[in-house]
């Protein structure tokens, strides 16, 4: 249905709008398994974008605050 440039666009975006959202939760707006968000995290990540994971009840991703 999506495209992987959308998705990782749609990533983006809920990052900055949300804050911080989880592994889950993005996988479920994206359609796809939680490995292919690990995927699109690591692809942002790659071309300079300074997302930060945490592990745990309270994880998710989140951009480096400050970020825009």
């Amino acid at each position: 249905m999506y495209r992987p440039t959308t998705r990782l666009l749609t990533v983006l975006e809920l990052l900055q709008a949300r804050g911080r959202i989880g592994g889950g939760e993005l996988a479920q707006r994206l359609e796809v398994d939680e490995r292919s968000v690990r995927r699109y995290v690591a692809m942002l990540q790659d071309i300079g974008i300074p997302i930060t994971s945490e592990r745990g009840r309270h994880g998710g991703y989140r951009l480096r605050p400050g970020f825009r």
